[in-house]
């Protein structure tokens, strides 16, 4: 029997609890680990940022702590259930909004500086279409994903296109989950008029902890990267 894929919505509640989903909180945390110099480096330039798929903002915490203005910030999530864990950045001047990844209807060329951690539901070439549209020129792009490395490994060749949650219920969840090999990664990113600054692939070794046992991991493949970031820039 086929599973229809859901939403985020379908695993908001618990998306973020470590102990039912540690492979999550492992790929999270290889995400900041690339993400926070970066946003603190691009960010300190000005201009306005858009984090994409924010659930609960990686951007908004960094400009915090850097003393940059919230008000600087958009959060855009498709899913109003994971954008409500960053409801409490309106206060500080974030705009939330509920809206699609592929055509978020905000105005072209708006933003310096466009976020996006693990943006694998919607790795796809309208998501890097609408990058383009809407970054200034000169302005970057930092994105993470689950690695092509790692996925090719866990999952199986029929489920490449989506991610399997067991939730607190007992049933399976199936959420879009779109990681390409890295030269398609880069023709989708060409294609879109944008140009890749750099890639960085981090493995297992860089998590501050034990790795989950559902990244069925062995001694080679801790070297391996689980999370690949990308910095790209439009001309």
């Amino acid at each position: 029997m086929c599973q229809r894929i859901a939403t985020y919505d379908a695993i908001a509640a618990e998306y973020y609890d470590q102990a039912r989903h540690p492979t999550c909180a492992n790929f999270s945390e290889l995400s900041n680990a690339f993400l926070h110099s970066r946003i603190q480096k691009y960010a300190a330039a000005g201009g306005n940022i858009l984090e994409v798929g924010a659930g609960r903002s990686t951007a908004a915490s960094i400009l915090q702590e850097e003393g940059l203005p919230i008000s600087r910030l958009t959060l855009l999530d498709q899913s109003a259930r994971m954008l409500a864990y960053s409801r409490d950045w309106t206060v500080k001047g974030a705009c939330l909004i509920v809206g699609d990844a592929c055509r978020t209807q905000l105005p072209d060329r708006s933003f310096r500086l466009i976020v996006s951690a693990l943006g694998d539901p919607y790795n796809c070439p309208a998501f890097w279409r609408e990058v383009a549209r809407l970054l200034e020129p000169g302005g970057l792009c930092l994105f993470t994903t689950p690695a092509p490395e790692w996925a090719t490994r866990f999952r199986q060749p029929e489920a490449q296109s989506h991610a399997e949650f067991v939730i607190a219920d007992g049933r399976t969840v199936l959420v879009p989950s779109k990681i390409p090999a890295r030269e398609q990664q880069g023709s989708m990113i060409a294609d879109a008029g944008l140009h890749s600054v750099g890639d960085e692939g981090l493995s297992a070794e860089k998590l501050a902890g034990p790795p989950s046992p559902k990244l069925l991991l062995d001694e080679a493949t801790m070297r391996l990267p689980i999370v690949r970031g990308f910095t790209v820039g439009r001309i």
